[in-house]
């Protein structure tokens, strides 16, 4: 709906931003109105233009609370960004006697996984965090 003069007005463009937030599916028409103490028969009237938002400061505050889009996509607010846990530092124990950690050398041609008490040896490569990976069946 269009206010007076047929120009939209600020409770059109919320209407706007809620179909577009539902469409993209973070919330059902009845979740919103469950969040915003409303019946669900006014939302959906609001989205299919056969009414407007009486109060659109519970809408504002509604659609301003949930999620805000920043450069690398929509995230949540208040959500905290957390690594993901980095690779091991040091070489698992020997696949074959389960005794000892490997240790990484260097070899002809590479370097390799080597373990120190039975002797079993990785596969070779170019570099020894290459070696590093494999022994640790990452490479």
């Amino acid at each position: 709906m269009r206010g007076k003069r047929g120009i939209p007005d600020e409770r059109d463009a919320l209407v706007e931003r809620l179909r577009e937030f539902i469409r993209v599916g973070y919330v059902t028409g009845s979740e919103v109105a469950r969040r915003i103490d409303t019946r669900n028969a006014a939302v959906y009237a609001w989205l299919k233009g056969e009414a407007r938002p009486g109060n659109p400061k519970r809408l504002a505050d509604f659609l301003d609370s949930l999620a805000v889009e920043s450069s690398s996509g929509i995230a949540p607010t208040g959500y905290e960004y957390k690594p993901y846990p980095t690779a091991p530092k040091q070489p698992r124990p020997c696949p074959f006697c389960r005794k000892a950690r490997g240790t990484i050398k260097k070899a002809r041609g590479g370097f390799q996984g080597v373990c120190p008490n039975c002797g079993a040896i990785g596969p070779k490569r170019d570099t020894p965090d290459d070696a590093f990976r494999a022994w640790n069946g990452k490479g």
